[in-house]
């Protein structure tokens, strides 16, 4: 099946997270990379973007990588509405983030709610809890409470990996108690 392009949707987050890991790689604190999705190229514009291709197989997620001796994988997601719709984590991703927790990783996503300029980490759990109600068709903005907020540091880096520390602590005393 052949793909159009449909615009460059959550860029902004990606290239802020494409700008921090490069400071996570040069002052190693994390090696996290961008993973490309293969694309066939069928037709090309005359500013040398991709007009017409398709996908040469699904993707798994958009980063990997490891921090500190943990292995992390996680998808990016830029919102204007106060929910994540669920449509916009695919069946593969998911998939991909459950096999990757089952081998001792850590798997999340990294969101943007554009609305109050929020950025949240939301565990896999999160994630798991709401699609396994069945009944809802997004990850509301109320879900929030229970991920951890992402800050910045040195005013334009997303402390991402502060957030995934939060993260392992609690999981630490939920296994704890």
């Amino acid at each position: 099946m052949a793909w159009r392009t449909r615009g460059r949707r959550g860029d902004a987050l990606e290239e802020l997270i494409d700008l921090t890991n490069t400071y996570y790689k040069d002052h190693q604190f994390a090696r996290v990379d961008k993973i490309s999705t293969p694309v066939t190229v069928i037709d090309v514009n005359e500013r040398s973007q991709i007009t017409l291709g398709y996908y040469e197989k699904k993707s798994t997620v958009d980063y990997i990588g490891i921090a500190q001796g943990v292995a992390i994988c996680f998808d990016a997601k830029e919102t204007n509405l106060l929910s994540i719709p669920l449509s916009n984590i695919h069946s593969h991703q998911l998939e991909y983030m459950q096999d990757f927790a089952k081998q001792g990783g850590i798997s999340f996503l990294i969101v943007h709610f554009k609305r109050s300029n929020d950025y949240y980490l939301v565990p896999l759990e999160i994630i798991e809890e709401i699609i396994n109600v069945g009944k809802r068709k997004s990850i509301p903005y109320s879900a929030m409470k229970k991920a951890i907020p992402i800050g910045f540091f040195h005013d334009h880096y997303l402390n991402y990996l502060a957030a995934v520390n939060v993260y392992l602590q609690k999981k630490q005393a939920a296994e704890r108690d």
